[in-house]
């Protein structure tokens, strides 16, 4: 009824170590499945006319952003908070229509602002807002980066301000459907390689029968083409990911311990914006999401609204990725 090979069952268990129980500490495995976190090299800031170095890394001394790690050229990060809401995230009607609501609320349309670049005492520190034009809602956040070896680590403190629930102009909550940071990389990129969930696309609400393992695929491959284009091909527990493509230096991203990613040539609004497949066109950049978080797909569409455990909560909330450039 099968060919030889077929699976029936899996399953998969983090192994106790030989000690278990005794105060001896754990041996370190090699360095795909886990890293040891040392504290950041302190090393000097410079400042020239339109941009500040730190380590490998140079930065626009106007937004803040990093513009260049090593030789790799790439833009970025901001704020990301939203994402092309899902059939699942459109509700019944207007019953659990979660999708209407953050395009009253404005999460579609939100504008970054810089308020500080604070660089000195080896470490570079930007703060600002996001938020949209006419809500008083937002989120305030900074973002600190200090060079480590050939790399960086940058912390990310994220605090959401303004009249999140039950807001006076919806008079319901505006769930959060993305915490996490925006990178713009050079077309050139074509392939991805990671370890954690997968080999296909993940959520926080479904990935019991996704492997934890090494994978690689093309970033055309990361893909699912839903006839509906909608968000897809998000990836959670993601330990480290590699991003490489012919003729650039391949970017490196550790996650401390963990991140969700996704790598697309179109943003999340030309997602939003198509109604068939066709309408995705390459860009001509690819467009990497590395996330602290991003909402469950749920099934409010046929169901109850999205359990509470699957939302992302509106609190401050730090979390912390190294990048570099080989």
């Amino acid at each position: 009824w099968a060919p030889a090979g077929h699976v029936v069952a899996w399953g998969q268990r983090m192994p106790a170590p030989a000690d278990a129980g005794t105060d001896t500490e754990k041996p370190q495995t090699d360095r795909d499945t886990a890293r040891a976190v040392a504290s950041p090299q302190l090393r000097d800031v410079s400042r020239t006319a339109g941009e500040i170095r730190l380590g490998s890394a140079t930065f626009d001394a106007t937004t803040g952003r990093l513009v260049r790690l090593g030789d790799l050229e790439l833009d970025g990060p901001v704020l990301d908070l939203y994402r092309a809401p899902t059939e699942n995230d459109h509700g019944q009607g207007e019953t659990n229509n979660i999708a209407g609501v953050w395009r009253k609320t404005m999460l579609h349309r939100l504008l970054h602002r810089v308020d500080e670049i604070d660089a000195g005492d080896g470490r570079l520190r930007v703060s600002g807002r996001t938020a949209p034009r006419t809500h008083p809602h937002g989120v305030a956040w900074t973002m600190t980066w200090t060079a480590d070896g050939d790399g960086l680590v940058l912390e990310v403190d994220a605090a959401f301000v303004g009249p999140w629930t039950d807001t006076p102009y919806m008079r319901r909550d505006i769930l959060v459907p993305r915490l996490g940071l925006l990178f713009g990389l050079p077309g050139a990129a074509e392939r991805v390689t990671w370890f954690g969930r997968g080999p296909g696309e993940t959520y926080v609400d479904s990935f019991e029968a996704s492997r934890v393992g090494r994978y690689g695929r093309s970033i055309d491959e990361l893909q699912v083409p839903y006839p509906v284009p909608q968000e897809n091909g998000n990836h959670v527990q993601t330990r480290w990911l590699e991003v490489a493509g012919a003729g650039i230096p391949s970017l490196r991203v550790e996650g401390r311990p963990e991140f969700d990613f996704t790598a697309r040539r179109w943003t999340s609004h030309d997602l939003d914006r198509a109604a068939k497949p066709h309408d995705l066109v390459d860009s001509g950049r690819v467009w990497l999401n590395i996330d602290h978080a991003q909402q469950g797909v749920g099934s409010a569409s046929v169901g109850p609204a999205l359990p509470e455990k699957y939302r992302i909560p509106r609190e401050r909330t730090t979390w912390s990725v190294r990048l570099e450039a080989r």
